[in-house]
């Protein structure tokens, strides 16, 4: 199944948007849309592997701006909201790299 034109831009646009708010350190004002965008489509296995790679590093930027309690937020979004069958090793191992450099802090 193929997702809609609709959907695609719509995830396109808040993945923009975070990156943005993510480049200038704006972590705890994008977690709304984070928590939007991970919402998207949550049966399209494909779409949960993106999510999750964008997450990832996400939380890489996020503890390296000290942003820890945003960091944690966002992997406890993404362990609610993407389903782990969906998810590759490489997307898997993405999430445990990540998740030790914030612990590491």
């Amino acid at each position: 199944m193929t997702l809609d034109p609709g959907t695609v831009h719509r995830f396109a646009m808040l993945e923009r948007a975070v990156k943005s708010f993510a480049k200038t350190g704006r972590f705890d004002e994008s977690l709304k849309l984070i928590e939007e965008m991970l919402t998207i489509a949550p049966e399209d296995s494909g779409l949960s592997k993106l999510k999750a790679r964008l997450a990832a590093d996400l939380v890489k930027q996020a503890a390296q701006a000290q942003k820890i309690a945003a960091a944690n937020q966002i992997l406890e979004m993404v362990d609610a909201k993407i389903p782990q069958g969906h998810l590759g090793q490489t997307e898997k191992d993405l999430l445990a790299k990540a998740k030790e450099h914030l612990f590491s802090m």
